[in-house]
């Protein structure tokens, strides 16, 4: 029963994200897709985030086309994301406080810089961009990373704690055992 629950529930999250991510697709630089599983992330844990990040990567390039560069980056900067807030989670006992939320917010801003600086290393490697045209691509980049951190910061400071107590209503933490924990994350 343990492994039909998880397959639902990284299912269900997954279907999830890509309908925010469609939802808001047509407005540049928009988007909720980092709050909404930085939420899951850190209320459900590395594993089912992992999987997640995985899932949703995948399904994302069939869903807006697929790019190998898209793909690498989604799968190497989700998962890191996924590891990153579900070891935050477990460390702050998935508790909402402030000091939580603070750490949370100031991470998860540096993240989504990390993104867009992912994006110009992994574009120029995979077109073979020289030393110029790298240069250019990073500094055009720059207004987005931009818009995307102011994004992050507002959607975050408005739905973070929302977002986390609806998913810990909807999908009770289970420890190993199977048990619900409330604030009693098991070791990952």
């Amino acid at each position: 029963m343990r492994i039909t629950r998880f397959i639902t529930v990284t299912a269900l999250y997954t279907a999830i994200l890509i309908a925010v991510q469609f939802a808001l697709s047509w407005i540049a630089n928009v988007e909720l897709v980092t709050v909404f599983f930085l939420a899951f992330c850190y209320t459900q844990g590395i594993r089912a985030g992992s999987v997640v990040a995985v899932c949703f990567s995948t399904l994302r390039c069939l869903v807006f086309g697929f790019y190998p560069t898209v793909l690498f980056l989604y799968l190497i900067y989700s998962t890191g994301f996924a590891c990153f807030f579900g070891f935050l989670g477990n460390r702050f006992k998935r508790e909402l406080s402030v000091t939580s939320f603070v750490w949370t917010l100031a991470t998860a801003t540096v993240f989504t810089a990390l993104f867009t600086l992912l994006d110009d290393v992994i574009t120029p490697l995979y077109f073979g961009f020289g030393a110029e045209a790298t240069i250019a691509y990073f500094y055009s980049s720059l207004p987005f990373m931009l818009t995307q951190c102011v994004c992050a910061v507002i959607s975050i400071s408005v739905l973070f704690f929302p977002l986390c107590k609806a998913i810990i209503i909807a999908i009770p933490f289970k420890n190993q055992s199977g048990t619900a924990v409330k604030g009693k994350p098991d070791k990952e």
